[in-house]
């Protein structure tokens, strides 16, 4: 039974209180909205792949051959994010920015068991991601022969600009902003629910407090009001009637 008053209580408090949270879920959308839309920057990807060879020309692929090639993209992925490859990308390409933060743009990525590995790079221009991919790809497929003594990777797909962004994702985070608002607005109902410390019910007093009550003093509306402190017009007639036969 205290269940279902509690429940009927907590629905009383949204209801009384469903345009303060209708005003704080239109304020997390309005938010979100301006940051998704005007204030967060663009990240746009490219990605470019590269295939290990076999390792020696023979007729027949042999199986360990391949194993040795998918086990060695380990290792090329930490030699790509190596300074011994991007400086010379920064270098070529005039990037104002530093070898680690261009290593946190790069990304490498593989499929298990596959010899083709992914160079992935992550700009706010979608055309310097582009070009950041493919020189990396080339720089580092010139200098593989020099760093392992091995040329066993090939080139098989170029990075392309693509102008579509990959964040901030809009639509997320338009559904955050409402979410967001609606729990905070939930949130400051009961903060206030709370800290209303007046008396709401009857119950509060026979419960409570102990008290007995004595009565119930009835709301008017206007509208009794009006017809309380002006008597009808039929009224008003017998009154003069009256007031006339006694004079």
């Amino acid at each position: 039974m205290e269940e279902e008053i509690s429940l009927v209580e907590l629905f009383n408090i949204f209801k009384k209180r469903l345009g303060l949270i209708i005003n704080m879920v239109l304020v997390g959308l309005v938010l979100s909205a301006a940051y998704t839309f005007f204030i967060a920057t663009p990240s746009y990807s490219a990605t470019t792949q590269l295939l290990v060879n076999r390792t020696q020309e023979t007729e027949v692929i042999q199986r360990a051959d391949i194993d040795t090639n998918v086990q060695l993209i380990n290792t090329y992925s930490d030699i790509i994010r190596n300074p011994v490859i991007l400086d010379p990308v920064i270098e070529e390409l005039n990037l104002e920015t530093t070898t680690d933060n261009l290593k946190d743009k790069i990304n490498v990525t593989t499929e298990n068991n596959s010899q083709v590995f992914s160079v992935q790079v992550n700009s706010d221009n979608p055309y310097t991601a582009a070009d950041i991919a493919n020189t990396t790809a080339t720089v580092f497929q010139n200098n593989l022969a020099t760093i392992m003594n091995v040329d066993n990777v090939t080139v098989i797909s170029e990075a392309i600009a693509n102008t579509n962004p990959i964040s901030p994702n809009n639509l997320l985070n338009v559904i955050i902003g409402i979410v967001s608002g609606g729990i905070i607005g939930i949130g400051v109902v009961f903060l206030l629910e709370f800290l209303d410390t007046s008396v709401k019910d009857d119950r509060f007093i026979t419960e409570e407090l102990s008290w007995n009550n004595l009565g119930h003093i009835s709301v008017m509306t206007p509208e009794e009001l009006k017809r309380e402190n002006h008597p009808s017009f039929s009224q008003k007639t017998t009154e003069v009637r009256t007031s006339r036969s006694r004079v």
